[in-house]
Order: C-alpha cells, then sequence, then structure tokens
C-alpha cells in the first residue's frame, strides 16, 4: 500500500500542466487589454476633462461609452480580439487536456507498480508470498483511464472568480475589458492601474475548477492534485484487497496522521475510526489478538469506516478512501504485526497572538502558500508584459518570510512543492511542466546536471541492488524472464551473474559486480513492466552473453565484456538514449 508521502509525490506532477495553462490565459487577457486599449485614448482624455468640470462619475462614464460606441477601429479591434482569444483558448486547452490525460495515465500507472512492489515486501517481511494476477494491469487501465477522464473534465468548467460572480475561461477577455473600461471611463484610473487590476484580480482568484450544482470552485492545479491523489489511493487500496483476497488474510490496520476530520459522526468522522485494527469478515473471535495489541475490540471495517475491502458493501463516499480522504490501510497479520507507534498530535499553538489548533494552523498555512502562489502569478504576468516588478517582489519576499516564520514557531517544514509556480511559455512541449508530467519516467532522474560527482547515483545503485538481493529470487527471476523476453533459464543466469556471483578480474581479484545506476534503472524498469527501453533488453543479452563466454572460455570479466560488447552494445545504445532526452 503506497505510503501517503508517496501520493504526495505522484500528485504534485500534475499541477504544473495546469499552472501554465492558468499562466498563459492570464498574460494572455491582459496582453490583449493593453493592445485594445491604445483605442480608448480619446474617451480617456474626455473623461478627465469632464472631471475637472465636475459632471458625476455617472455623468462621465456614460458620455465616455458612446464615445467609444462610436468608434469603429475600437470596436472591430475588440471584435478581432475576441475571436482570436477564443481560437487560442480553444486550441490551449485541448492540447492541455490531451497533455493531462497522458500524464494522469502514466502517474497511475506508476502508483499501480509502485504499490505492487510495496505489497510485495510487506508480505515478504511476515515469511508469505504473493503470485501477481492478470487483475494488476486491468486495474492500472481502468483506473488510468478514469483518472485520464477526469483531467478532461477539468477544463471544461473553468473560470475566473471576480466581485462580479463568475467568468467562464472562454468569455474572460471581454468580461475583463469591460471592467477595464469602465474604470478608465471614469476619468480616475491610468492605464497602467487598470491594466495592473486586471493582473492583479485574475491571478488572485486563479483559474478555477466549477462545480455548477453546488457553485464549489476550486483552483485547477490544486483540483488536478486531488483527482490524481484520489485515483492513487483507490487503486492502492484495490490492489492491496487483492492482495489480501489472495492469501486469505483478515485484519487490516487504518493508518493515523494528525488534523484527520473530526466533524460529523460514524463513518464521516475519521478521528474516530483512525489508527486501529479491523477485520473484514465477521465469524472469528479476535479477543486475544485485540489483548495482544492493545485495542479494546477488533470490529468490523466497513461498519466502523464504510469501507468495505472485499466488496460485499457499497462503499461510503464520506468514509475511508472516499473525498479527499488521505487515510490507507495495511494488511494486518495475526500474531506478527503490531500497531505502529504514533507520536501524539502537536497543539494548541499560540503564534503572533493567536491561538491555533493543529487542523487550523494546517489550513492557515494552505492560505499563506495560496497568496504567494497568486503573488508569483502576478510577477509572471507583469513581467511578460514588460511591467515594473519591484513592488510585487517586495511583497512575495515579505510573504514567503512570514510564510517561512510561520512553519518555525509551529515546528512544521516547509511545503516548498506548495509555493512554486510554473512559468509561462511560448510552445508547450518545451516547458518544464509537460516534460515533467508526462514523461514521469525521466522526471526527477539523476543525470550529470543535478548530480555532477554521481554520489546520488551509487547511493542509489547499492540501495537498489541490496532491495534487488533481499527480494524472492523466484519472484525476480520470473519478471525478468515475461517482461523481458528471455527464458527463466537465462533469466536466472542473468540474475545470478549481475546480482550474486563473484568474478575475477584482470586484476586478479574476485568479488561481485559494483552496483551501476544505469543498471538499476534498466531492471526497475523491467521488473515493473513499464516503459521498458530498447536498450534495457539489449543490456539482459549482453549481461547473458557475458557469462555465457566467461564461463565457456574461462574468461576474466574485462575480455568478456569486451567481446559481448561487439554484439550487444548497452553502453552505446544507452548514451544515445540520454542525448535524447538531455539526460
Amino acid at each position: 500500500m503506497l505510503t501517503q508521502d508517496q501520493i504526495d509525490i505522484i500528485s504534485d506532477a500534475i499541477a504544473p500542466l495546469f499552472q501554465y495553462l492558468e499562466h498563459e490565459v492570464i498574460v494572455d487577457i491582459a496582453r490583449r487589454i493593453k493592445k485594445t486599449m491604445t483605442y480608448t485614448r480619446t474617451a480617456e482624455l474626455m473623461a478627465m476633462d469632464m472631471q475637472k468640470l465636475g459632471y458625476s462619475p455617472t455623468k462621465i462614464r456614460s458620455e465616455a461609452l458612446k464615445l467609444l460606441d462610436a468608434d469603429e477601429d475600437y470596436k472591430k479591434e475588440v471584435e478581432k480580439n475576441t475571436l482570436e482569444y477564443k481560437r487560442e483558448v480553444k486550441k490551449l486547452i485541448d492540447n492541455i487536456t490531451k497533455a493531462a490525460a497522458e500524464a494522469g495515465n502514466n502517474l497511475i500507472a506508476n502508483a499501480g507498480n509502485m504499490s505492487w512492489v510495496d505489497d510485495m515486501s510487506v508480505w515478504e517481511s511476515a515469511g508469505k508470498r504473493l503470485v501477481e494476477g492478470s487483475f494488476l494491469n486491468q486495474l492500472v487501465d481502468v483506473f488510468g483511464s478514469q483518472t485520464a477522464d477526469q483531467m478532461k473534465n477539468l477544463t471544461k468548467t473553468t473560470g475566473f472568480k471576480s466581485m462580479h460572480g463568475y467568468e467562464s475561461i472562454q468569455n474572460a477577455y471581454r468580461h475583463e475589458l469591460d471592467k477595464a473600461v469602465i474604470k478608465l471611463c471614469s476619468g480616475t484610473f491610468s492605464q497602467e492601474k487598470v491594466l495592473n487590476d486586471v493582473i492583479h484580480d485574475l491571478s488572485h482568484s486563479g483559474l478555477r475548477s466549477i462545480d455548477f450544482e453546488n457553485g464549489y470552485s476550486m483552483q485547477i492545479d490544486t483540483a488536478a492534485k486531488l483527482a490524481i491523489r484520489t485515483g492513487c489511493h483507490q487503486i492502492s487500496a484495490k490492489i492491496h484487497d487483492a492482495n489480501i483476497t489472495q492469501t486469505g488474510e483478515n485484519l487490516v490496520y487504518v493508518s493515523k496522521h494528525w488534523g484527520a476530520r473530526n466533524k460529523g459522526t460514524g463513518v464521516e468522522n475519521h478521528e474516530l475510526w483512525q489508527g486501529k485494527v479491523y477485520y473484514i469478515k465477521s465469524g472469528k473471535d479476535y479477543t486475544e489478538e485485540a489483548k495482544r495489541i492493545g485495542q479494546d475490540r477488533i470490529m468490523d471495517i466497513w461498519y466502523s469506516t464504510g469501507y468495505s475491502p472485499d466488496g460485499s458493501h457499497l462503499n461510503n463516499p464520506l468514509g475511508l478512501h472516499g473525498y479527499n480522504c488521505r487515510h490507507i490501510h495495511n494488511v494486518f497479520f495475526e500474531g506478527i504485526s503490531n500497531i505502529p507507534k504514533e507520536n501524539p498530535q502537536p497543539g494548541p499553538f499560540w503564534i503572533n497572538g493567536k491561538e491555533y489548533d493543529y487542523y487550523a494552523m494546517t489550513q492557515k498555512l494552505r492560505s499563506m502558500e495560496r497568496n504567494i502562489r497568486a503573488l508569483k502569478r502576478e510577477k509572471e504576468a507583469l513581467g511578460m508584459l514588460g511591467m515594473s516588478q519591484t513592488e510585487i517582489n517586495a511583497k512575495i519576499k515579505r510573504k514567503t518570510r512570514e510564510y517561512r516564520e510561520f512553519c518555525e514557531k509551529a515546528g512544521v517544514p516547509k511545503a516548498t512543492s506548495n509555493l512554486r509556480v510554473e512559468s509561462g511559455s511560448s510552445d508547450l512541449k518545451s516547458t518544464k511542466a509537460y516534460q515533467n508530467a508526462v514523461n514521469m519516467k525521466n522526471a526527477g532522474a539523476l543525470s550529470d546536471k543535478t548530480d555532477p560527482f554521481g554520489r546520488k547515483r551509487e547511493k542509489h545503485a547499492i540501495s537498489y541492488y541490496e532491495e534487488i538481493r533481499n527480494r524472492r529470487s523466484d519472484y525476480v527471476i520470473k519478471r525478468i524472464s515475461k517482461n523481458g523476453g528471455v527464458s527463466e533459464k537465462a533469466a536466472k543466469n542473468i540474475y545470478e551473474h549481475v546480482f550474486v556471483e563473484k568474478h575475477i578480474f584482470a586484476d586478479g581479484t574476485e568479488r561481485q559486480f559494483d552496483p551501476d545506476y544505469d543498471m538499476s534503472e534498466s531492471f526497475r524498469r523491467i521488473l515493473e513492466g513499464k516503459n521498458i527501453k530498447p536498450h534495457d533488453i539489449t543490456m539482459l543479452r549482453h549481461e547473458n552473453l557475458e557469462l555465457n563466454l566467461m564461463k565457456k572460455y574461462n574468461m576474466v570479466y574485462e575480455d568478456a565484456h569486451s567481446l559481448a560488447e561487439q554484439k550487444y552494445n548497452y553502453k552505446k545504445e544507452l548514451d544515445e538514449f540520454l542525448e535524447r532526452i538531455g539526460g
């Protein structure tokens, strides 16, 4: 079962795509209004003159708007911009929708594979074995498709919130232009001030996904993260449930976290049922097990939490694994497992003269993070239009300092990922957001750029080699055979050659191979069965031939490696791949 930290990392990867959309729309609106306002200079001057003469603001606006309404060049420019804006927004949304659907599918697939691997380790630690069934790929397909659909739906209900209500993304340019013109025609606002207000209002609203049924809206990057997080939770839970059913286990532990939902009654109140062991099916007396783990009694999970691991009941959307629930459940081996030790929830906090409980403190942090992101959006838009960023830079610096100080006083780490905002670009596919979200396999990958001395790669390789050695060898061999397209005999030879046996080197020493980062990544993809590259398969063939040469002709490693490389050149193919992806 995936941890909440793992799920958060996965869900964070989708946000930049929607931040990019948000940025492009805000800048485009502001740029078009700036261009259009060149046609309003006559009306602006009339308004200023009428103000000096003492006319009322209502009269000034009325006369100025009449003048604009009679200006054919102004009307043509507005019409042209409106048409171009709607065309460009549609194109942008289509591109984002496609990229987000693909990214969502990739993210869920990664989550499914991670969950399976994590489960395998859990069962092996208890001396039990899991056998992968066809259900894994089926679940990945179902939840990947479901999440991709959710990504598509997010872009269908987007818009901005303002004091005048909801503005759809398609009509945002005209709405913002109308408000800007009214301000200009009052005779009291300069064009620079009006444009600043447009950028400020759009940036602090943020592009939002609207639920028309209840009127509730959420910033679109946050909504996307929530959709991914929910999908990860659900596929991880289903994989875990299938493994529980396969092995006949009946007890599960539901996680506990600070700031859990404490409103409502029954399954709606998550604080009441978190941190406990439950049974899935009744029929067995767990009195002694409850005594062993220090729990009053062990109850039915569906009755207590609203979630049914075996699918015998309908799940309650307000309970475990429901809407925005951050809890997970894990198998609990009777007589073996123990309830994790939990630190007591901190708080109350006295910060800057105000008392916060833990939940209120986290809500305050989220509010501060949203404000900083809004300021960064505002800064980016001002910069794209060549406007002064001095004041906004000072605000960002001050608000970031206040956020850091609040975190320090509360004793919680800064959530730096919640402060990031993706900058815009003229080309979606050239943005860091697109590359990170769509090509998840490469997101955050170690390279000469990110790890110039190779220390992180060495540490990773050592850790992964050790992880493989600690797994059941028959499981690893079967995965290599199945996903690598080699016989089980060859897979066994390759496994033992790379991870188990000692070899004679040219210097006369006898030792195991040193862990290699690139090979560890190739083996990871092969074992997971996802994103397998041609050079990964070449690696398997190289290692098999190398082994045969060493055994048949009693060669030292270096000689066998050189000969095997002539037929299966893993390093050459790897270098070509890294060059293509910029690694």
